[in-house]
């Protein structure tokens, strides 16, 4: 892989696609507004994750912008369709699980002073580097994996005057969204509890090895309650009102409500810039369509007719999980005191 500078820092359209930790170096690659399309900006961005190019650290600084808007989440809780939903390039561009900050999250459970060091410079740079405008006056919405939950306040600490939404589901919902995934959800479960579970309060009163090999029912249970804590230590620890929480539910059962409701939250205002009808039917198309593949349809009906057939299929294990959960697991997690849920515009 070559080295070379960024040839022009302020140019979002020459992106970081990734983030070599051996090399401490940023990876970019030139792209359009038709790759962020992608479902996620990693290695199915095709052609551009494949090109990519090394540019050595530190960075030359791009210009100071508008902070990102936030969009965390739980997994499996309708955060591509909310990303899509509030993607109105180039006023609004979303950034769909950016591979770069992945690639921290990785460096973060590094536990040597010099890349903790490493960690805080770096997060600065990867920020800036997202954050900037796709036009003039635009906003960029920044939607991480769920690995990089574990980065909440560091990503925050280094975009002052951002703010996010935490959006979740239920644990039932969890556990039926990765149990029909196997057997291929196995092993990215795996890796969720490796990211998420280390250094929360949880670990420590469970006395467990993240990387012991969890069954599929296990992973599911610890992952989500990980992330509770995660959640719990952010919101509480939000002195400036930065947050607000989202459940899926309420999500789904008002999309176009619910869109707004985050839009203006997040000060969005680039996705009504072709007005409120426009905008309505964007969210409307969106929440009819699977949100990894949009050619195919997949609305209330369709999502209500799976749901039903996953529990004439999973019910009973899906009961003794939430059992287990409740008996062993639950008790040592910190839950959030305060949601700070969002409230419609």
């Amino acid at each position: 892989m070559k080295t070379e500078l960024p040839p022009a820092a302020d140019d979002p359209r020459h992106f970081p696609v990734s983030y070599d930790i051996a090399a401490d170096a940023f990876c970019f690659a030139s792209i359009d507004a038709s790759i962020l399309l992608a479902p996620f900006l990693d290695a199915r961005m095709g052609d551009a994750w494949t090109r990519r190019t090394a540019a050595a650290t530190p960075l030359p600084g791009a210009s100071p912008g508008p902070a990102p808007a936030w969009l965390f989440h739980t997994a499996f809780c309708c955060s591509t369709l909310l990303a899509r939903a509030l993607h109105a390039p180039d006023a609004v561009v979303a950034l769909k699980e950016p591979h770069v900050l992945t690639d921290l999250a990785t460096l973060s459970l590094a536990h040597d002073p010099p890349a903790r060091a490493r960690l805080d410079a770096r997060t600065g740079d990867a920020c800036r580097l997202l954050a900037r405008a796709w036009a003039p006056g635009g906003r960029v919405l920044v939607k991480p994996t769920n690995a990089v939950n574990r980065l909440i306040p560091r990503l925050l600490e280094a975009t002052p005057g951002s703010r996010a939404v935490l959006l979740h589901g239920s644990l039932e919902d969890f556990l039926y969204s990765c149990l029909k995934k196997l057997p291929g959800a196995e092993e990215p479960l795996r890796w969720m509890v490796r990211y998420l579970l280390p250094g929360t309060r949880l670990q420590q009163a469970l006395g467990v090895d993240a990387t012991h090999p969890f069954n599929p029912v296990e992973s599911s249970v610890l992952v989500w309650h990980a992330q509770m804590e995660r959640y719990a230590e952010a919101l509480d620890a939000d002195a400036d009102d930065r947050l607000r929480s989202l459940d899926m539910a309420r999500l789904l059962d008002d999309p176009r409500a619910t869109v707004d409701a985050v839009a203006r939250w997040l000060c969005l205002d680039g996705v009504f810039a072709d007005g409120e009808e426009t905008f309505g039917a964007r969210v409307d198309a969106v929440f009819t369509r699977n949100s990894k593949d949009v050619g195919l349809r997949y609305g209330p009906d369709a999502r209500a007719l799976e749901r039903e057939a996953l529990r004439q299929r999973l019910g009973p294990i899906v009961a003794s999980a939430l059992e287990w959960s409740s008996r062993a697991v639950a008790p040592h997690t910190r839950m959030p005191r305060d949601w700070k849920a969002l409230a419609p515009g």
